[in-house]
């Protein structure tokens, strides 16, 4: 009997390939993708019609414990805010740039692969 389960790394890779082109056909022009940092990572950097924009891609089957958006905790949102940072001290140019940090929230099918995004401009903008 075959498994059609994908593993956690693959689902991961795929759920950012997925989130990848949705943000280009959005008009997002794709810069890095998995730059990593001590203690972080930034699933994708984009440029945003002139807004340097780290994306954190949050892949999730329907249903399932919340949304995707809300699998952020505190934690997680502080190793975001800490990569993006990161980000910018090693990137002089990006430094004088406006920049955001969006979620792409991916929806996986019952096998874990893709099949529908949706971005949030702004997730972590404190309200």
């Amino acid at each position: 009997m075959k498994d059609d389960r994908v593993d956690p790394n693959q689902r991961g890779r795929d759920a950012e390939h997925f989130a990848a082109a949705y943000l280009r056909r959005q008009g997002y022009r794709i810069l890095e993708t998995n730059v990593r940092f001590a203690g972080g990572e930034i699933d994708v950097v984009a440029d945003d019609h002139g807004i340097l924009v780290f994306v954190e891609v949050r892949a999730r089957k329907a249903g399932r414990f919340g949304g995707a958006e809300e699998s952020i905790n505190a934690t997680k949102r502080r190793r975001i805010l800490q990569a993006a940072e990161s980000y910018l001290q090693q990137h002089e140019e990006a430094a004088a740039r406006p920049a955001r940090i969006d979620v792409v929230a991916v929806q996986l099918d019952g096998s874990g692969r893709p099949t529908a995004a949706a971005v949030i401009k702004n997730a972590l903008e404190e309200t």
